[in-house]
């Protein structure tokens, strides 16, 4: 019995040695017998103090040249353009690479690449990106930490996170809404300077820095925007006004608005408000009641139209497109008003014309006879036909009904070609 004890352990401990014979490989001529974690180990760790892979230093710290970090930008979602507030929102993964020799394990293992664990990512020098025009960010943590990080054989380093941003937008709203938005993104070194780290884009052979989703690939709808181009830059050095310069790369997004949800909600309404408007020019002189509540409504209404649309912008100092079209439909329908209010008077004047003016003759058997009224000779006046006022009044109101849609379309023919084409 006791020797069968010592037969068992001797034949688990040779079955041990056996399995990690076992797990040798070959490549090349050359045996490989550590396993993942043990180059892991010995990488990161060391066989002693002075072996110790030190994270808190760049690559190449002591060399005369900086560590190049390639950026990737894979953009995962792109939505709340904010006029208001200016800035927008995106959903991106963030994908670094670059070379550390410390972590070259050619010797050790045979394998492409090494995945390295979430709670192993703090103990390997990572670059010090932040986006320099961000204003709220957040990582993704569920169920884990969104971040990956794998070494390959000849010390390259990719690392890659999950990233929610708002970052700052400048727009430019002379043209809003018509208008075309370019919106950037930047990425800078906060700590080392470019002596140490210089920031590129990673372009591969037919491929750009930045990708999307289908979902949101160029020239596709957003909501309000479609992203019909993208550019990137390299600006290593050159965003800061003092010394020291800092690694820096930059992307542009160019944003063109569509303005379906505003010709439905501010272009055709307010067109109609100012055909209404006109609908007073065919109404006869004498419907005052009728014209003036016309008028008024439509004045009240398009202010109110027009204050609704700019409470939902910025306070700027300069004029938007869409300030020029609501002041000038205000003028249009404000003009509609003045003009029945200067026809009503030439209409009053004429009826005091034809009071004072208008005396009947009394029609006599004697076509040749003649009879004198306070002495004077009667006026020859044809009973019924309206005085000169009057008839002003009428003629201008006939002409208003073509000048002043006349005027509205060459309005249009001005204004739309300005600001979509220039």
């Amino acid at each position: 019995m006791m020797m069968s004890a010592w037969s068992l352990i001797f034949m688990l401990t040779s079955g041990r040695w056996l399995a990690g014979a076992l797990a040798c490989r070959s490549l090349n001529n050359d045996t490989y017998c550590m396993g993942r974690r043990d180059v892991l180990n010995h990488l990161l760790n060391g066989s002693n103090e002075t072996d110790k892979y030190d994270p808190r230093v760049p690559p190449d710290y002591e060399e005369e040249h900086p560590t190049n970090v390639s950026i990737r930008i894979h953009l995962l979602s792109f939505d709340s353009v904010s006029e208001t507030t200016m800035d927008y929102s995106v959903e991106l993964y963030l994908s670094m690479t670059w070379m550390d020799v410390r972590l070259n394990y050619t010797l050790l293992h045979n394998s492409s690449w090494l995945e390295v664990d979430t709670k192993m990512m703090d103990l390997v020098w990572v670059p010090d990106v932040y986006f320099r025009n961000e204003k709220e960010a957040s990582f993704h943590d569920v169920t884990v930490p969104n971040k990956y990080m794998h070494l390959y054989r000849e010390g390259e380093v990719k690392y890659s996170m999950r990233l929610s941003l708002t970052l700052s937008c400048r727009m430019l709203l002379q043209k809003y809404p018509l208008d075309t938005q370019r919106c950037p993104m930047l990425i800078q070194s906060y700590t080392y300077t470019t002596e140490n780290v210089m920031f590129y884009w990673k372009a591969d052979e037919g491929t750009h820095p930045i990708t999307h989703d289908a979902e949101i690939a160029l020239n596709t709808e957003l909501p309000q925007f479609s992203i019909v181009d993208n550019t990137t830059e390299s600006c290593n050095g050159t965003m800061d006004v003092e010394t020291p310069k800092f690694a820096c790369i930059k992307a542009h997004f160019t944003l063109k608005r569509d303005i379906g949800f505003y010709i439905i909600q501010v272009y055709v309404p307010s067109i109609l408000i100012v055909a209404l408007s006109w609908v007073s020019f065919w109404l006869d002189l004498d419907a005052i009641p009728a014209r003036v509540s016309l008028g008024v409504l439509t004045v009240l209404t398009l202010n109110t139209h027009g204050s609704n649309v700019q409470s939902q912008l910025p306070k700027v100092s300069y004029i938007k497109a869409i300030d020029v079209w609501v002041v000038n439909s205000l003028i249009f329908v404000f003009a509609a008003l003045l003009e029945f209010a200067y026809v009503n008077v030439l209409a009053r004047r004429g009826d005091k014309e034809l009071v004072a003016t208008q005396v009947f003759r009394i029609p006599m058997e004697n076509k040749d006879s003649r009879f004198e009224v306070n002495g004077n000779p009667p006026r020859h006046l044809h009973i019924g036909r309206p005085a000169p006022s009057r008839m002003r009044a009428r003629k201008i109101d006939k002409i208003s009904r073509i000048v002043f849609p006349g005027c509205f379309v060459i309005f249009n023919m001005v204004y739309w070609p300005v600001y979509i084409y220039t």
